[in-house]
């Protein structure tokens, strides 16, 4: 009767182990994702400050049509555009002498 018991008690040790070590292992996998949206969370708070701010500076007519010009080459009637084109650096090598 008391092996029987023995075995039985042993049984259960196994079963919460396993159930134990299960549990760590859940909970690492928990800690691991949570680690990553924290990262993603902080990216994307950095990102809303980015275009908050981008959003204020563009509030300010002066400045939208600063970018405009800027990166759609907008221009106002009747005004001339130049275009100046930076000059290309030429690597020139001699084939032969």
């Amino acid at each position: 009767m008391k092996i029987l018991g023995i075995i039985g008690l042993g049984i259960i040790t196994i079963f919460l182990g396993v159930k134990v070590f299960q549990f760590v292992a859940q909970e690492n996998q928990l800690s691991q994702n949570l680690a990553d949206i924290e990262v993603r969370l902080t990216k994307a708070k950095t990102d809303q400050a980015d275009l908050l701010a981008e959003q204020q500076y563009l509030a300010n007519p002066l400045n939208l049509e600063k970018e405009l010009r800027s990166r759609f080459n907008y221009k106002k009637p009747g005004e001339t555009m130049i275009v100046i084109v930076p000059a290309q650096a030429s690597s020139t090598t001699s084939t032969g002498e």
